[in-house]
Protein backbone atom coordinates (compact mmCIF):
# COMPACT_ATOMS: atom_id res chain seq x y z
CA UNK A 1 0.00 0.00 0.00
CA UNK A 2 2.82 2.32 0.54
CA UNK A 3 4.37 1.91 -2.28
CA UNK A 4 0.71 3.01 -4.27
CA UNK A 5 0.78 5.91 -2.39
CA UNK A 6 4.53 6.78 -3.68
CA UNK A 7 3.07 6.59 -7.16
CA UNK A 8 0.26 9.08 -6.49
CA UNK A 9 2.47 11.08 -4.94
CA UNK A 10 5.25 10.75 -7.75
CA UNK A 11 2.26 11.02 -10.59
CA UNK A 12 1.11 14.29 -9.04
CA UNK A 13 4.86 15.29 -9.08
CA UNK A 14 4.65 14.53 -12.47
CA UNK A 15 1.93 17.14 -12.99
CA UNK A 16 3.38 19.76 -11.10
CA UNK A 17 6.50 19.71 -13.19
CA UNK A 18 4.40 19.44 -16.66
CA UNK A 19 2.58 22.43 -15.86
CA UNK A 20 5.63 24.18 -14.70
CA UNK A 21 7.17 23.19 -18.28
CA UNK A 22 4.37 24.51 -20.23
CA UNK A 23 4.06 27.56 -18.67
CA UNK A 24 7.50 28.47 -19.36
CA UNK A 25 7.22 27.62 -22.93
CA UNK A 26 4.03 30.06 -22.62
CA UNK A 27 5.59 32.83 -21.17
CA UNK A 28 8.88 31.92 -23.57
CA UNK A 29 6.17 32.36 -26.74
CA UNK A 30 4.37 35.71 -25.26
CA UNK A 31 8.05 36.69 -24.96
CA UNK A 32 9.09 36.13 -28.22
CA UNK A 33 6.07 37.71 -29.80
CA UNK A 34 6.54 41.07 -27.85
CA UNK A 35 10.19 41.27 -28.84
CA UNK A 36 9.24 40.43 -32.48
CA UNK A 37 6.88 43.54 -32.55
CA UNK A 38 9.65 45.43 -30.50
CA UNK A 39 12.56 45.19 -33.56
CA UNK A 40 9.85 45.16 -36.30
CA UNK A 41 9.68 49.04 -35.12
CA UNK A 42 13.37 49.50 -35.64
CA UNK A 43 13.24 47.35 -38.83
CA UNK A 44 10.28 48.69 -40.72
CA UNK A 45 11.22 52.40 -39.02
CA UNK A 46 8.73 54.78 -37.59
CA UNK A 47 6.29 55.57 -40.31
CA UNK A 48 6.30 51.57 -41.83
CA UNK A 49 5.97 50.38 -38.18
CA UNK A 50 2.64 52.68 -38.00
CA UNK A 51 1.36 51.15 -40.85
CA UNK A 52 1.74 47.68 -40.62
CA UNK A 53 2.43 44.90 -37.54
CA UNK A 54 3.75 41.30 -37.75
CA UNK A 55 0.90 38.80 -36.87
CA UNK A 56 2.73 35.61 -37.01
CA UNK A 57 5.68 33.52 -37.43
CA UNK A 58 5.40 29.86 -38.34
CA UNK A 59 7.91 28.10 -40.86
CA UNK A 60 10.50 30.72 -40.97
CA UNK A 61 7.94 32.96 -42.50
CA UNK A 62 7.12 36.25 -40.95
CA UNK A 63 3.40 37.23 -41.68
CA UNK A 64 2.78 41.39 -41.92
CA UNK A 65 -0.37 42.63 -42.29
CA UNK A 66 -0.47 46.18 -43.73
CA UNK A 67 -2.92 49.08 -43.47
CA UNK A 68 -2.79 50.06 -47.30
CA UNK A 69 -2.04 48.69 -50.74
CA UNK A 70 0.69 52.06 -50.91
CA UNK A 71 2.32 50.75 -47.59
CA UNK A 72 1.99 47.30 -48.56
CA UNK A 73 3.85 48.31 -51.91
CA UNK A 74 6.60 50.49 -49.56
CA UNK A 75 7.45 47.35 -47.39
CA UNK A 76 7.86 45.33 -50.16
CA UNK A 77 10.34 47.61 -51.76
CA UNK A 78 11.97 47.34 -47.95
CA UNK A 79 12.32 43.95 -47.87
CA UNK A 80 15.53 42.88 -47.95
CA UNK A 81 16.79 45.40 -45.97
CA UNK A 82 13.44 44.74 -43.31
CA UNK A 83 14.52 40.71 -43.42
CA UNK A 84 18.48 41.75 -42.99
CA UNK A 85 17.89 43.67 -39.63
CA UNK A 86 15.30 41.07 -38.40
CA UNK A 87 17.93 38.25 -39.24
CA UNK A 88 20.65 40.35 -38.03
CA UNK A 89 18.51 40.37 -33.88
CA UNK A 90 16.97 36.98 -34.15
CA UNK A 91 19.61 34.85 -36.53
CA UNK A 92 19.15 33.98 -40.03
CA UNK A 93 17.82 30.66 -39.03
CA UNK A 94 14.57 31.72 -37.23
CA UNK A 95 13.32 34.34 -40.17
CA UNK A 96 14.05 33.84 -43.89
CA UNK A 97 11.00 35.16 -45.37
CA UNK A 98 8.42 38.07 -44.80
CA UNK A 99 5.15 37.71 -45.99
CA UNK A 100 2.69 40.92 -46.25
CA UNK A 101 -0.58 41.51 -46.46
CA UNK A 102 -3.70 43.50 -46.10
CA UNK A 103 -5.06 42.81 -43.14
CA UNK A 104 -5.97 44.43 -39.23
CA UNK A 105 -3.71 44.57 -36.50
Amino acid sequence: MNGAKRRKSSASSVGDVLRGVFSQIDQKKEMGEEEIRGVWTDAAGTAGSRHSSPVSLSKKVLRVHVDSPGWMQELTMQKRKVLKKLQSHFGKDKIQEIHFRIGEF
